[in-house]
């Protein structure tokens, strides 16, 4: 079973953009976007799996105009996404 992360990605004065990558590719999405503020990929995969309603989401809005919303999905062997 593969962990993959859908996400969305809003900027001021910018088009929305959004993607399903591994952990590793969300990683590198998120350094090529030069995002002031934004805090390491790794504290947003832990505060998937902290979040109080258990819904899979973090979101992080900065102060800097931008917002990025990411949602867990797993995929099992046979390619069938479940959101977790």
């Amino acid at each position: 079973m593969k962990t993959r992360y859908l996400w969305t990605l809003e900027r001021a004065g910018r088009e929305t953009r959004s993607g399903l990558d591994t952990l590793d590719g969300l990683a590198v999405t998120l350094t090529g976007e030069h995002l002031p503020g934004v805090m390491p990929t790794d504290w947003i995969v832990a505060t998937l799996g902290i979040d109080e309603d258990d819904a899979g989401i973090a979101e992080h809005v900065s102060a800097h105009g931008w917002s990025l919303r990411v949602r867990r999905l797993l995929h099992t062997a046979d390619d069938h996404s479940s959101i977790s």
